[in-house]
């Protein structure tokens, strides 16, 4: 058991509700802040190793200077 939870636990024991809620309020607030940075590194790990696909639409589709040479 964390010494977080410990000290929470002793807290509730004592009859020290403030206490205990700052130490409940320290221990969720660090469980969520590594769930947050964990999925940022897995949303950036996805993010980067995609590939980058680029469509070339000059070389696919003519544009209108490519028509108008055609009717002339």
């Amino acid at each position: 058991m964390s010494d977080v939870v410990k000290d929470m636990i002793d807290a509730i024991v004592s009859d020290d509700q403030i206490g205990a809620e700052e130490k409940f309020k320290s221990a969720l607030s660090s469980k969520v802040g590594q769930a947050l940075d964990d999925k940022r590194k897995d949303l950036a790990g996805t993010i980067l190793s995609k590939e980058i696909k680029t469509k070339d639409d000059n070389a696919e589709e003519p544009t209108e200077i490519d028509n108008w040479k055609r009717r002339t």
